[in-house]
């Protein structure tokens, strides 16, 4: 029974990917239509083609941007900060701050190497 669930699920993420990709194809279609229209014809199409295509250039920069913040916020441990909050126990924010703080920090690393024994010679 799990084994099925597990396979739907990915059933749906694979169908999932395979949609964006296909949205993202028929967009890429249309602009090449637009720039052949656009070279073949010239004038205000290809104002509008240059438009579209530094609007398709920002918020490619943006979701760039984002995604590279998500990757350091997790990779830092600061949403855990959150959690507290969402919980509805704002007191513990500062009890995950520092554990957050031991645990991405050096402070954990060099006290670990303090405790260390001396290596025997």
């Amino acid at each position: 029974m799990r084994s099925e669930v597990q396979a739907g699920n990915w059933a749906r993420r694979v169908r999932r990917v395979l949609m964006g990709l296909g949205v993202l194809a028929a967009g890429g279609f249309t602009i090449l239509l637009l720039a052949v229209f656009a070279l073949i014809h010239g004038g205000a199409l290809q104002a509008v083609l240059l438009t579209l295509l530094a609007l398709i250039l920002m918020a490619a920069l943006a979701v760039a941007a984002l995604g590279w913040v998500a990757l350091r916020l997790w990779r830092s441990g600061a949403w855990l900060e959150a959690l507290p909050l969402l919980a509805g126990a704002p007191w513990l924010s500062r009890v995950v701050w520092a554990a957050r703080v031991l645990w991405t920090g050096r402070a954990l690393w060099r006290l670990r190497a303090r405790l260390r024994p001396a290596p025997r010679v």
